[in-house]
């Protein structure tokens, strides 16, 4: 198992759109940052907890084990759907919302998606990794 430090698993918050809200100009890398402050904020432990809510998890706001264990997975499964979509050729071993994913999240929306701000800007809403799951799924 992966353990994140704090800076990516924000990104994995804002890629998958849990701390979209918050994002700052695309310009400044979003939704990949290096903020590596501890995950405390009072909209960060929501994003958890949204997040924990989402997959099943004990929903205490606290990135853990279990939270980084599902994180991971997500990610993986996400990266692979846009592989087998999109052909983003995101390495199988590097479960993180980096650029190389930014790209095939939004390559994806740009062309299976309404044009929506938060997608444009390579957020992998749940609306979008459905939209994903269905058309990976199609493909195989």
């Amino acid at each position: 198992m992966i353990t994140y430090t704090n800076a990516q698993f924000r990104s994995i918050l804002f890629g998958l759109g849990y701390l979209a809200q918050d994002f700052a100009a695309v310009a400044k890398g979003f939704p990949v940052t290096k903020d590596n402050s501890p995950l405390t904020a009072i909209k960060t432990i929501q994003a958890v907890k949204n997040f924990q809510a989402d997959y099943g998890l004990q929903v205490d706001g606290v990135v853990g084990p279990k939270t980084m264990a599902k994180a991971e997975e997500v990610m993986r499964i996400l990266q692979y759907e846009l592989n087998v979509v999109v052909k983003a050729d995101l390495p199988k071993d590097h479960p993180f919302y980096g650029p190389k994913t930014l790209a095939g999240v939004k390559k994806f929306a740009a062309q299976y998606s309404a044009d929506n701000n938060l997608h444009m800007a390579g957020v992998a809403t749940l609306e979008i990794r459905k939209n994903l799951d269905r058309v990976a799924k199609e493909l195989a």
